[in-house]
């Protein structure tokens, strides 16, 4: 059996801070691995990069790999708002240097400006694109697709942010139906989240791991995939 898995930043394992820490061998993607250990794994994981940009390389890659199980962990970074686009960021970033940018970075994401601009790093239309693409080229996989998702209070730092993810939800909800994963109310319940109010904790990562797994194991023996 072929698992392929792309996730954001989350899929990852974070040693900061110190009360979120969690181990590689904690994370979701990794607690799935032991639990089909003569299954091959592909994993994409990696921070700040949209959904097009993670499907890209696998769809660039592995296109003829042809996974059993796709698992797809991304949206967040298409839908937050913004107050300014990755040109600009580009811009102030080269013209004020490395060193003065550290300084005002927290002025690129200051709450206040968000809220004012509400910029889309990624458009609704764009989204679906991409989403629909993945489902026409992995068209004989079963695709889990998460649903995005943050903590209530992740809001004081994204003005608006709540709005988009339902939004962005309900279009993975019309491509994907029934394989769109719930797990918003099973962070909640299992205390899931960081800090940061994004990203995950170890309860977090074992919370989704086992719905997955449970998940994974129904889909296998439906298809009687060995």
């Amino acid at each position: 059996m072929k698992f392929l898995i792309l996730t954001d930043s989350v899929g990852n394992p974070r040693s900061f801070p110190l009360e979120d820490a969690t181990e590689l061998e904690e994370t979701y993607p990794y607690i799935l691995r032991k639990e089909f250990p003569d299954s091959t794994f592909w994993q994409l994981s990696f921070g700040n990069l949209t959904t097009e940009q993670l499907v890209s390389q696998a769809i660039s890659y592995l296109n003829h790999w042809e996974p059993d199980i796709i698992i797809i962990h991304s949206g967040i970074n298409d839908c937050r708002p913004e107050a300014f686009s990755e040109f600009q960021k580009t811009v102030i970033q080269r013209f004020s240097g490395q060193r003065v940018f550290g300084r005002i970075k927290k002025y690129v994401y200051h709450p206040s400006l968000i809220k004012r601009r509400q910029l889309y790093r990624v458009t609704e239309n764009k989204f679906r694109k991409t989403l629909n693409k993945v489902k026409l080229i992995y068209s004989s996989a079963t695709v889990f697709y998460f649903e995005i998702c943050a903590n209530q209070a992740y809001e004081s730092a994204r003005p608006g942010v709540g709005k988009r993810i339902n939004t962005y939800n309900k279009i993975i909800s019309n491509i994907y139906g029934e394989s769109q994963v719930k797990i918003n109310e099973l962070l909640i319940q299992n205390d899931g989240f960081g800090s940061d109010n994004l990203h995950w904790n170890r309860r977090g990562h074992f919370a989704v791991a086992k719905m997955l797994i449970d998940k994974c194991k129904m889909q296998l023996n439906k298809s009687n995939i060995k």
